[in-house]
């Protein structure tokens, strides 16, 4: 036998009369407990963390957001921008016309442009000067003008699209094993409908891949649909240094 047992059965009440007008049993049975509120506020650190994951963003960046930081990638500042990308020309028969492999370095006006080919182009604002490896010569163009790639032009393009009409924003893809956000809208520019596509690396944003898809009638009224592809191998922004800027000027022929 346990004493302390014995002792805690003999206080164990066995008949609630012995306890009439003591206590109100009652009441004690029917009021329903109360909820203890949590004071979360009063632990700063569980609160901080509590903020944190409130305010962290559920989804992607929306097409907007993605243009903005988009146009940040690839607008030069004080640096120079370089691109070596591949590219092509698909008709809708199948039939490709490749324009290999290009390297393009951009700083203001100035601009240098070199082929896999051999050709190269080099404008200071002034005028254009062309080397043709067929002829090894040179050629003087004064009052011409470069116009860079579209890749790196897409910035004005998406933010005239962006003015003029609404960019989609399509399904993520991967380009090279680079995840990508992908953008997508149209113009209008007389007869013929282009619809522009740009891969941007979802990291960097910088640009991965640029297609032009234009169909329509041509000037002669026969229909044509061709898919400009720039496939971007390097993108960078380099130092406007003074060895940097010697990449701007003609290669030795």
């Amino acid at each position: 036998m346990d004493p302390v047992l014995d002792r805690v059965r003999a206080a164990d009440p066995v008949d609630p009369g012995e306890f009439a007008g003591r206590a109100n049993f009652d009441a004690l049975v029917l009021e329903p407990p109360r909820r203890r509120r949590r004071r979360l506020l009063a632990f700063p650190g569980l609160a901080a963390v509590l903020a944190a994951v409130i305010v962290v963003p559920g989804s992607a960046p929306q097409a907007s957001e993605i243009i903005r930081r988009a146009n940040a990638a690839i607008a030069p500042g004080d640096g120079i921008l370089y691109a070596k990308s591949r590219a092509e020309r698909r008709g809708a028969d199948g039939a490709r016309e490749s324009y290999g492999t290009r390297e393009v370095w951009v700083h203001g006006a100035a601009m240098r442009w070199l082929e896999d080919t051999g050709n190269e182009e080099v404008s200071d604002g002034s005028g254009v000067t062309r080397f043709d490896p067929r002829t090894g010569k040179l050629a003087e163009h004064p009052n011409m003008q470069m116009v860079a790639g579209e890749i790196f032009r897409a910035g004005e393009l998406l933010r005239s699209a962006r003015a003029n009409r609404d960019v989609e924003l399509l399904d993520d893809e991967s380009v090279g094993g680079r995840d990508a956000h992908v953008l997508r809208w149209h113009e209008q520019r007389g007869g013929p409908t282009i619809e522009m596509t740009l891969w941007v690396d979802k990291e960097s944003y910088e640009p991965l891949r640029f297609t032009d898809h234009s169909w329509g009638d041509d000037v002669e009224g026969r229909p044509f649909d061709e898919t400009f592809t720039e496939n971007v191998l390097e993108f960078e922004t380099l130092p406007d240094t003074a060895q940097n800027r010697k990449l701007l000027l003609m290669g030795p022929h």
